[in-house]
């Protein structure tokens, strides 16, 4: 059984992972802690993907089934939160008065996390675990070396297309317990999307040009790979079918249109 996560937990785990002491500014502490550079390109994607998670468990957070003052209590704790990494925050000492630390260790994060049971009702994701993270990124590096080393003349830029997404998709995995599953899924839809326009540019790629049935048919052997460590489309046998549900696991996962994701639920979890 795949076991289960979603955004009120992944923010409950980050501000925990947050909450060391340290006499440097907030930004210094965060990037140290993520191991990034301050106000790189990656530290930037951290800091939104946090708060990305926090927007949405506000979204969520009017589809509960709570009294209205219970979740005016909730979204000053979401907006606190928030303010751990605002600007101001990331400039200031970390466990000053009034600082990130503080925040963080706050009663903030535990009233989120006692929220994540009804959250997962509305959303979940599936949850890996280092080694399960580092399996998936060993089946994207195989597939990225490998398509290093065939061209498909005419058409080579959808296999540049499909390189691209596969790395972005190995960089997100990297800090999976910093980006969270939702805002790394983006990238894997991003590969299923370059997949499918790779198979609709080869329509006859196994008579005519087998670089090209060899680049399909190991990019879809990797794409079931993966879904089957997620817990996606496992039973699905028709490719066809099996492409459509794990694009719109992945547009899902991304989106959270609550709407959409009410009574979504991933085969095998």
């Amino acid at each position: 059984m795949v076991s289960k996560t979603d955004p009120a937990r992944e923010i409950a785990d980050i501000c925990r992972k947050l909450g060391g002491s340290s006499d440097q500014p907030g930004d210094k502490h965060i990037a140290t802690t993520i191991g990034v550079e301050q106000w790189s390109r990656d530290f930037y994607e951290v800091i939104f993907s946090i708060a990305e998670r926090l927007e949405l468990l506000l979204r969520v957070l009017d589809e509960l089934e709570l009294d209205e003052d219970q979740r005016e209590e909730i979204r000053g704790h979401i907006k606190s939160i928030k303010s751990a990494f605002s600007r101001n925050a990331l400039i200031t000492a970390w466990n000053v008065k009034g600082g990130g630390l503080a925040i963080l260790k706050g009663p903030h994060a535990a009233a989120i996390n006692a929220l994540s049971g009804q959250v997962r009702t509305k959303i979940w994701y599936p949850k890996l675990d280092e080694a399960e993270a580092k399996e998936i990124v060993g089946l994207v590096d195989s597939l990225l070396t490998w398509l290093q080393d065939i061209q498909l003349n005419e058409q080579d830029f959808l296999r540049q297309a499909l390189m691209e997404g596969l790395q972005r998709c190995r960089t997100r995995l990297d800090r999976l317990q910093w980006l969270g599953w939702g805002y790394t899924v983006e990238s894997l839809r991003d590969v299923i999307g370059a997949y499918m326009a790779l198979e609709r540019g080869f329509p006859d790629a196994t008579q005519t040009n087998p670089p090209a049935a060899a680049v399909v048919k190991k990019t879809l052997d990797t794409l079931k790979a993966i879904s089957d460590k997620v817990g996606v489309a496992r039973d699905v046998t028709d490719n066809g079918r099996f492409l459509i549900e794990i694009y719109g696991w992945a547009a899902l996962a991304k989106q959270a249109g609550i709407a959409g994701l009410i009574g979504f639920g991933i085969p095998g979890g």
